[in-house]
């Protein structure tokens, strides 16, 4: 996927409380948007941890459990409804102050989300706002997505049901133009109000996003080896010490085999 991205501080606060996060080999965006007096931190932690996650899972996620990963993924990066500390900073953050517009790519299935102030907006839908929702679909090439956060989503709410945003044009939108639209579309939105901090992330799709996601048996080895903490060459090392264990005992009856055979020939 290709991806063009903008954020600004705006004229309220110095800092921008957003937190955006990228990985185009996993096909994963995130932007976070943080509130509170640590909310940058919270976010970039909260943003993290969805990514750990997923990369962790993506290898072994079939194209059925997509949805159910991500927001399995965001579920457990904002458990937990008391504030935390961060063991770098010693800063107490809440996570569940964090609100998430996610998008996820594997097995060619996409799933958006959005939560909280965030909001997710597709080229398939005439680019109209979506709030608290999470969407899955196959993914195709061409296939336009933008995720945004309160900045961006509260001044666009009024529009609706008009689209997100007359600068982003329908249809796809390529490589070379995506940051320009991108642009064209924060500066429509700075006219209308800009005194909130505000991120944005416009993705594009490829063709080889189709084939997002499909493991390798190295990456599943690993996968399960860490997951459950179980080396998988245990049974094998078990077998071969059971297999030398008969050997050796056949060896220590060498000298008993000739009287066996004896009492077994009596016997017949």
């Amino acid at each position: 996927m290709i991806t063009a991205t903008i954020s600004q501080p705006g004229t309220i606060r110095e800092q921008n409380q957003d937190y955006l996060l990228i990985d185009a080999k996993l096909c994963l965006a995130i932007v976070a948007d943080g509130s509170g007096p640590h909310g940058l931190l919270a976010a970039e932690i909260t943003a993290r941890a969805i990514w750990s996650r997923i990369k962790d899972i993506a290898p072994v996620t079939g194209s059925s459990e997509v949805e159910y990963r991500l927001k399995e993924a965001i579920e457990l990066a904002k458990t937990g409804h008391t504030a935390t500390i961060d063991a770098r900073s010693g800063i107490e953050y809440n996570p569940e102050s964090v609100s998430l517009a996610a998008l996820w790519i594997n097995r060619g299935i996409l799933a958006a989300f959005a939560d909280g102030h965030c909001a997710v907006a597709g080229s398939n839908n005439d680019w109209r706002l979506q709030k608290n929702t999470c969407l899955t679909m196959p993914a195709q090439p061409g296939q336009a997505f933008l995720l945004c956060s309160e900045g961006y989503s509260a001044t666009i709410a009024g529009r609706q049901p008009q689209p997100a945003s007359l600068a982003l044009p329908e249809g796809r939108i390529s490589a070379e133009n995506l940051q320009t639209a991108l642009e064209a579309f924060a500066g429509e939105v700075a006219r209308v109000y800009d005194g909130d901090d505000r991120s944005a992330v416009l993705i594009s799709l490829e063709k080889c996003d189709l084939t997002a996601g499909e493991p390798h048996e190295l990456e599943l080895f690993e996968h399960y080896n860490k997951e459950y903490r179980f080396p998988l060459w245990a049974p094998l090392a078990a077998a071969a010490g059971s297999a030398l264990s008969a050997l050796f005992a056949l060896f220590r009856m060498r000298r008993h085999l000739p009287k066996l055979m004896a009492i077994l020939g009596r016997k017949d």
